[in-house]
Parts: structure tokens; sequence; C-alpha cells
């Protein structure tokens, strides 16, 4: 159980902190788009809520992979608590990916109409089967 723990900390950790980091380099080079545009804004503080949430996913899943290596046992009662935490992680970095798709179907309408259109329906189409994923996920548990 501990080495399955903290193989898959290990692992949204990792993808939390690259995705949040590439979040915040597009956010950042949004900045440089002509402000008077309400959609730049939009996607600008939907890249900053994506990587707010997978910071938050970072932190747990990294507090976690150091608060469980240095157990030997897990009871019961500390499982239960090592699922809650995970949810909270896991279910942060799941919302981060949804409102980053969401920013970069946005995205595509700081170009023109046509590759807004282009990124809308991509986004919708990845949007669909992320919340397809993730039902038949909690199916699962």
């Amino acid at each position: 159980m501990q080495e399955l723990l903290e193989l898959q900390t290990g692992q949204v950790a990792f993808l939390s902190g690259l995705l949040a980091g590439f979040s915040l380099t597009v956010a950042a080079n949004i900045l440089q788009v002509d402000a008077a545009r309400p959609i730049r804004t939009v996607c600008l503080v939907l890249l900053l809520m994506a990587t707010l949430l997978f910071l938050v996913a970072l932190y747990v899943d990294v507090r976690l992979t150091i608060e469980v290596a240095s157990l030997e046992n897990i009871s019961a009662s500390t499982e239960q608590v090592i699922r809650n935490t995970r949810f909270i992680g896991t279910t942060s970095a799941t919302m981060a990916l949804f409102v980053f798709t969401l920013s970069i179907g946005l995205l595509g309408w700081l170009a023109g109409p046509v590759a807004g259109i282009i990124s809308s329906i991509l986004a919708a189409g990845t949007l669909a089967l992320l919340a397809y994923i993730w039902k038949m996920m909690l199916l699962v548990v």
C-alpha cells in the first residue's frame, strides 16, 4: 500500500507541477495581448485559477509523500485521513485540468473567429471526454 501511494502521489505531483508552470507561462504571455479585449481577461483569470489549483494538488501530494515516507505501518484511521487528503489533491488536479482545457478553448478567440470556433469545439470535445472519464472513475471507487 505504501509503495503504491508514494508512486501515485509522485505522479500527480509531477504532473501538477509541470502543468502549473505551463499554465502560469501561458497566463504571462496573455498579458502581452491587447488589454481592451474581454476574452483576454477571462483567459488570464482561468489560467491563474488552473495554476493555483495545480499548486494545491502539488502541495497535497508532496506533503503526503513526505508524511507517508516516515510511517512504518499505516493504521485504518491514518489510511482514511490519507484517502480524504488525496481526494482533495486529486479533485484539485481534476478541476485544474478542466479549467485549463476551458482556457485553451477560449485562447483561440484571441487569434480570430475561425480559430476561436475550432478551439472551442476541440475544447468542448475534450471536456466531454474528461467528464466521461471522471464519471467512470467515480464508479470504480
